[in-house]
């Protein structure tokens, strides 16, 4: 918005939900994928650098993704919460 300074509280809870929300997407669909990286039927070198290095990588991605995300969340509600005390 144009001239506006501040920010509308509500629009920052439901982006704060969106943020929690796209976490726990996040998390389970890793969890899903981790358990069946470690059940897939599939043996040899290709198989040992996958499941030794090539996805334990790509999991520790997802969990910086993660984190990042809640940051970011953790942000947003403290300046959502510093906008309703400011507007009293």
């Amino acid at each position: 918005m144009a001239g506006m300074l501040g920010s509308d509280p509500q629009d920052m809870a439901d982006l704060a939900s969106k943020l929690g929300n796209a976490i726990d997407q996040i998390t389970q669909v890793m969890s899903t994928l981790d358990s069946k990286a470690s059940s897939v039927l599939w043996e040899g070198p290709d198989a040992k650098r996958f499941k030794g290095t090539e996805w334990p990588m790509s999991k520790k991605a997802l969990a910086r993704v993660i984190a990042d995300l809640g940051n970011v969340k953790t942000v947003v509600n403290k300046q959502m919460n510093e906008q309703i005390t400011a507007s009293r």
